[in-house]
């Protein structure tokens, strides 16, 4: 079609504009809108004029000053109107276009619309030759769109993009990646049902399937009621994933890390091996066997894979806090101070990471510096009143060493911990720093056995202070350096005996770090 390009675009002209095919998108100037399959959006007058004036060129550079000449008259406005409108030229290509058309900067001078396919002048494929049917046998097949996809095709075969309908659940599980790796609750939920949205108005869509089982599998990661999300949730969600595609990896990840593992280790380790098996670079997979190696005493063999697993989710809060147990457990506590400071100013308040640090100064003998972290409320994230006195005077307690005060913040653990999981977590850490080792035998009997005299809370509830996977009964904190006078009371490997763990060990022939030549 013969438009001249030195024509001035307004917004009252774009009403005569011809419509035409740019990549993936059909352009209406008359009414503004842009359309790939069923999806439509409206633009502004601005952008528009700019789009048409970059289509009109395709390929070709087109200087600033022509822009400004063809869609504002010459009239100076100054650069930031033109990289306005430039910028949203450029979310429809990343956007509903799908990036079947890109818009090149080029420096000091203009820009460049790059498109395989040059724009399609809808007035053109309209009109049929002599003797030529304007509608093509078939249902619903025009003239318009067949010459279009074969000129398209002709072009290097985007005729499925250019087409086909863009499936709406794929900036839906976009975003809800970028809300799983922020590690808070609230994100989770969000990212729960974003993906919910997703596989509603996307129900073949296996991906959006397979991460919705894999979200709704990894809420011991973060303080999710647990009614609200079901082992048949994860397990409709993974199925239907499976049914879709049967390598799907995050389904058959869902699966694996959703059971738990407590007294059934083996079992454990043998599904999440058969997942990376078949899909070896799964990364919530590798990290649920890093923390499984750690349940069952291998420290420094999961702190030296994690420091790889890291390094592939810089920015996955979830995965950050427990580096720096890691680098604990390698002794490598320099390392470990510098990730626990960088992951508080990247996630402050962050209670993973909070926590990791409290214990990383408290089990190397910092404790001036732990007590400091606790006393400071502004930096601390949301704990209850009775939590925060008892790290506080059991951290004051095992500084001073003075036998009262150690057993007077012994009673005031071992008061508080039918309250939460928290308190049972933070329990045994903190006796096992002060040195009170016949109540974190005792503790561990309640805990972990059911008996003896302390009640202890099994379950998360509502409203409840937050660690991450505390839903599940966690063997991990018996296997720290700072439970080293535990691990060497002979107490202790009868309590691995009735827990099953020396079962674990003998069958699998690995045993924990603590059995180990040094």
């Amino acid at each position: 079609m013969d438009i001249s390009r030195s024509t001035l675009r307004t917004a009252a002209s774009l009403a005569d504009h011809p419509g035409f095919i740019i990549g993936a998108i059909e352009v209406d100037p008359a009414t503004r809108t842009v359309r790939a399959g069923r999806e439509t959006e409206k633009i502004e007058p601005r952008v528009m004029q700019v789009l048409i004036a970059l289509a009109e060129a395709c390929n070709e550079v087109l200087t600033r000053d022509a822009l400004f000449d063809r869609c504002w008259g010459g009239v100076y406005v100054g650069d930031d109107s033109l990289n306005r409108a430039i910028a949203g030229v450029r979310r429809i290509a990343t956007g509903i276009a799908q990036g079947t058309f890109e818009v090149e900067t080029i420096p000091r001078t203009g820009y460049r619309l790059i498109s395989e396919t040059g724009p399609l002048w809808l007035s053109e494929l309209e009109a049929p030759e002599a003797g030529q049917p304007e509608n093509l046998p078939g249902p619903g097949i025009s003239r318009r769109w067949a010459i279009a996809g074969g000129l398209t095709i002709a072009a290097g075969g985007a005729a499925y993009l250019l087409f086909s309908k863009p499936d709406p659940a794929t900036q839906l599980v976009d975003e809800s990646q970028v809300a799983m790796r922020a590690g808070t609750p609230e994100s989770m939920m969000r990212a729960i049902k974003l993906l919910e949205q997703a596989v509603s108005v996307s129900p073949h869509n296996s991906a959006a399937w397979g991460l919705l089982a894999m979200a709704y599998a990894r809420i011991d990661e973060h303080a999710i009621e647990k009614a609200q999300i079901s082992a048949t949730k994860v397990e409709e969600a993974a199925n239907r994933a499976l049914q879709l595609d049967p390598g799907n990896a995050d389904a058959k990840a869902a699966l694996a890390i959703y059971i738990p593992y407590y007294g059934d280790w083996l079992a454990a380790e043998r599904r999440f091996d058969a997942v990376l098996a078949e899909h070896p670079d799964h990364l919530y997979t590798k990290d649920a066997r890093l923390f499984f190696m750690g349940a069952v005493g291998r420290m420094k063999e999961s702190g030296i894979e994690r420091e790889k697993l890291n390094a592939e989710a810089p920015f996955d809060a979830s995965f950050a806090y427990k580096q720096v147990y890691s680098l604990w457990f390698l002794d490598r506590i320099a390392e470990a101070d510098r990730v626990a400071q960088r992951g508080l100013e990247m996630w402050p308040r962050d209670p993973g990471m909070w926590f990791a640090k409290l214990w990383l100064l408290a089990g190397t003998g910092r404790l001036d510096r732990a007590i400091a972290q606790v006393a400071d409320a502004a930096s601390r994230p949301p704990l209850p009143p009775p939590l925060v006195g008892t790290l506080m005077a059991s951290l004051q307690a095992a500084k001073s060493r003075e036998p009262a005060g150690i057993e007077a913040a012994s009673r005031q653990v071992m008061g508080g911990v039918s309250r939460s999981v928290a308190a049972v977590v933070s329990g045994m850490m903190l006796l096992n720093i002060m040195g009170a080792i016949d109540q974190a035998f005792a503790l561990a009997d309640a805990y972990y056995l059911e008996r003896g005299p302390v009640i202890a809370a099994m379950q998360w509830r509502p409203g409840q202070p937050f660690v991450p996977d505390q839903r599940r009964r966690k063997t991990n904190m018996l296997f720290v350096p700072s439970g080293a006078q535990m691990q060497q009371d002979p107490r202790f490997m009868s309590l691995m005996q009735e827990i099953g763990m020396t079962d674990y060990w003998d069958k699998r022939g690995i045993g924990p770090d603590f059995l180990r030549p040094a």
